[in-house]
């Protein structure tokens, strides 16, 4: 499944953001979000950078357990007076995905039971290429100071494609504890974190 998600800035900025919802024969799901511009190589690196204008978008080579093989019975159930699209999918149609349009959100379901929401509370943010005007630092009203390099630990790290992160939030209802490989040293059940939306880029 197909969309166009639109980001709009606090300037009014719109940014188009094309999204890919695959539904898998073994019951996952994958949900893709790029940047228009950057999909069509329609940005300027800094410094006639050779670097590759696209985001990675190889992750599902490494991460998605069980194969990539699209389901053939998925059923779309498309109910747009109601802003929500529900698709059936994966083995006997046990798993559903309620796209929520606006603002845009995933629950993913199996045997009706919530087990996943995506972007429940909105705090979605991917960043949008924006070119450096250099010399002009913070016109945008937001910090801009590690949108094209960092510093640390005395080393600097260059952005040539310019700020490129990407905030989400993931929700698992009736569930206690989560696992998975920690970014810091810390413990294997993963602690909730959470940021301000106005604290975000």
């Amino acid at each position: 499944m197909t969309g166009i998600l639109i980001k709009t800035t606090a300037t009014d900025e719109k940014t188009r953001l094309p999204l890919t919802v695959f539904f898998l024969e073994s019951g996952a799901a994958r949900v893709l979000v790029d940047e228009e511009k950057r999909m069509k190589g329609d940005i300027e690196l800094r410094h006639g950078s050779k670097a590759n204008k696209k985001r990675y978008d190889e992750a599902e080579k490494w991460v998605v357990v069980g194969g990539l093989e699209i389901s053939k019975s998925a059923t779309l159930n498309a109910q747009t007076e109601t802003g929500f699209t529900n698709v059936l999918y994966g083995p006997s149609d046990r798993f559903q995905a309620i796209i929520r349009h606006a603002p845009f959100g995933v629950e993913f379901q199996r045997d009706g039971e919530t087990h996943v929401q995506i972007n429940h509370q909105g705090l979605l943010n991917v960043e949008h290429w924006r070119s450096k005007v250099e010399g002009k630092e913070g016109e945008s009203g937001e910090d801009e100071s590690t949108w094209w390099e960092e510093t640390f630990g005395g080393n600097t790290d260059s952005k040539p494609r310019g700020p490129e992160s990407i905030g989400l939030d993931v929700t698992f209802p009736g569930y206690s504890h989560v696992f998975g490989i920690p970014e810091h040293a810390d413990s294997l059940s993963l602690r909730e974190t959470r940021y301000q939306l106005s604290a975000l880029p």
